[in-house]
This record gives structure tokens, C-alpha cells and sequence, in this order.
């Protein structure tokens, strides 16, 4: 909210872009992100872009800042991947290119960040949305159980290693009101899909996986319901009324789980 005041000074509409072209974001943090590679890899891969979808549809309302911090920390993961992966391989000649999909229609906009950089284990994939967890920090995970054993000890750098990356870019998007999704197959690559509605009256998205946003978010809901069900009743629409009481007993039963 600070930085939205701060920039409304210097522009009407402050931090958000009613026309932001997520290629353009791309390709800056594509480029940023390269040069940053190079100074820890001595050879890392090209980035390429490609649009699929109409033009009309390809620019939406969204604040760049933060599109930009999400591809930015897709893309340091994917080139450590595939630096790594091709340094150990002992091949020749540059890496795979990554790769970088931008696909639109008229409600949505998709972003694919893929790579060939080997992949993360399976036991290793249900912690890469935890704030504790880096590989670059040598995290140790038990193979039987796929609990972590050990955070690690390796000092974090600007490329990589504080572990935040990941789930931070994750909460990004849910409060743009998309969401961001791994797929990612061990000893062949990773494949990451954000997804970014077009509307620009969407509301305010909280992430339901903490609790109490999710309880506050239950309790607005069943406050807008029980006073929707009070107008119709007094308009004498008794099945709509009857449909907000159903809804707010199916959030009432939500709560009450939550709250146990």
C-alpha cells in the first residue's frame, strides 16, 4: 500500500500497468536474470521467447513488479538447473535454451517456464513451496520418509539460496488472483505454469492454505451471505433465501473444521 501511494505521485494509476505486456516482463527478466547467471556460471543458456494468442488479448491490468519478481525467481531456478546439470554432464558448447510460453485468450493469460535442467526428485517436490528449503543450501531429505533431515549450511548468494523464492512467487500470484503450478519430472526437466486472469474486477485473492486469512475470508462470506439471505427473504424470494442459508452453512461447517 506504501509503495501504491508513493507511486501515485509520479503516475495516475501508481504501481499497476492497465496494459502490462507479460513479454516485455519476460524479456527484462530474462535478460536480468542472464546477466546475473554469468557471474556464477561460466556458461549458462539463452532464454527464448515465444507468444501464442490473439494481440488484443496479449496485455492485461497488473502490477509488473510483481510478474516480474515471479518470472525472475522461475528463471534463476531453471538456469542453476540447467548450468549444473550441463557443467556435470561434461558437454560442449552451450546449454539447453530455456524456454518461455506466453498463451491468451480473452479471460485468461498462461505463462510455461520449461527447462532441461534435470528435474527435482520426487521425494525432494513436496518441499519446494517451504520458506526453509534451498537445494543450494545442501538441504538433506530423508529418502524413506521425505522429511527434511537438515537445512543446510551453504551461505545464500543473490542467484539462489535463501528459499524463498519459490513460495513468495507463489503468493504473488494467488493475490493476483492466479495461480503457479510445478510439474517436474526427475532426470529431464521442470516445467512451471502461471496463470493470470485478464478481468480487471477481479477482487482481492488471499491465499487459503494459512489458516487464519482463510478463517477471515469464511467469516466475511458468511456475513455476506446471512445479509443476502435477509434481503430476499424481505423481497419475499424464498428460494434464493434459501440458497444463501445453504451457502452459509456450507461455510459455517468450513470454519468450524479450521477452528477445531
Amino acid at each position: 500500500l506504501t509503495s501504491q501511494y508513493l507511486a501515485l505521485s509520479k503516475c495516475p494509476d501508481g504501481m499497476v500497468d492497465v496494459t502490462c505486456d507479460p513479454c516485455k516482463v519476460c524479456a527484462s527478466a530474462a535478460k536480468q536474470v542472464t546477466e546475473l547467471a554469468g557471474e556464477y556460471f561460466a556458461s549458462v543458456p539463452r532464454v527464448e521467447i515465444s507468444f501464442h494468442g490473439s494481440e488484443k488479448a496479449r496485455k492485461l491490468p497488473l502490477i509488473p513488479h510483481y510478474l516480474f519478481y515471479i518470472v525472475a525467481e522461475l528463471l534463476k531456478n531453471s538456469f542453476r538447473a540447467v548450468a549444473e546439470t550441463h557443467l556435470a554432464s561434461g558437454a560442449e558448447g552451450s546449454p539447453e535454451p530455456l524456454q518461455i510460453r506466453v498463451a491468451c485468450d480473452e479471460a485468461q493469460v498462461a505463462l510455461l517456464v520449461m527447462d532441461r535442467g534435470g528435474g527435482i526428485p520426487f521425494e525432494r517436490q513436496p518441499h519446494v513451496w517451504s520458506y526453509v528449503y534451498s537445494t543450494a543450501r545442501g538441504n538433506q531429505i530423508c529418502q524413506e520418509t521425505g522429511h527434511m533431515l537438515d537445512e543446510g549450511t551453504a551461505a545464500p548468494t543473490p542467484f539462489s539460496g535463501y528459499g524463498v523464492g519459490l513460495p513468495l512467487s507463489r503468493l504473488y500470484a494467488e493475490y493476483l488472483g492466479g495461480s503457479l503450478h510445478l510439474m517436474s519430472m526427475p532426470n529431464f526437466g521442470t516445467h512451471a505454469y502461471l496463470f493470470l486472469q485478464q478481468s480487471s474486477d477481479r477482487e482481492e485473492a488471499l491465499p487459503n492454505y494459512v489458516n487464519w486469512l482463510r478463517k477471515r475470508k469464511l467469516r466475511e462470506e458468511i456475513q455476506h451471505y446471512e445479509s443476502s439471505e435477509k434481503i430476499a427473504a424481505a423481497s419475499r424470494d424464498y428460494a434464493e433465501a434459501l440458497r444463501f442459508k445453504a451457502l452459509s452453512a456450507e461455510a459455517q461447517v468450513e470454519l468450524s473444521k479450521l477452528e477445531a
